[in-house]
């Protein structure tokens, strides 16, 4: 993915995951705020323009705010640091104001569901984060099975390996 594009992108998770309870806390600005100074993550972004209409898009139909966020990553084709990134970021801010709500750890889970990251990798970067491993159910999509995002580049490299092969 495009480098501003994944971006933006990964903002736009960060957006969510600060908003997604339907209330944003000092600390979740704050550790978004140190997030943009220590790293490049969201350069030649304007932060505090971004989350006040983020926000304001969120609070008058969070619903279609979500599923806008949802559908750019189902649409993206993510390498899998760009993915643990996502994943990083989110939880990251959840976690800053050290309580995790429902509707927290529903964003999480869905968003867990659109990555094609396995439990092991996760496990590997974050240790074992109970309400996100081991999930059954897709909660971003009730009616469709869980799906991890099948257009990965980790996913597509697999698939053209094997192509051009004769079963014989």
């Amino acid at each position: 993915m495009e480098e501003n594009e994944f971006k933006r992108l990964l903002y736009d998770v960060a957006c969510l995951a600060v908003t997604c309870d339907g209330y944003i806390d000092d600390k979740e600005i704050r550790e978004l705020k140190f997030i943009d100074k220590s790293t490049s993550y969201f350069k030649d972004i304007d932060l505090s323009k971004k989350l006040k209409l983020f926000s304001q898009n969120y609070m008058d139909n969070s619903e279609k705010t979500i599923n806008k966020v949802y559908d750019q990553i189902n649409e993206a084709i993510l390498n899998p640091v760009e993915e643990m990134l996502i994943l990083e970021i989110a939880l990251r801010l959840i976690y800053s104001d050290t309580k995790i709500d429902k509707k927290e750890i529903t964003f999480i889970q869905s968003l867990h569901s659109l990555l094609a990251l396995d439990d092991e990798m996760i496990v590997a970067r974050f240790g074992v984060i109970d309400f996100l491993l081991n999930t059954d159910e897709n909660i971003f999509s009730k009616d469709k099975p869980k799906e991890k995002n099948i257009k990965s580049e980790e996913k597509i490299n697999l698939e053209n390996i094997y192509s051009g092969f004769d079963d014989n």
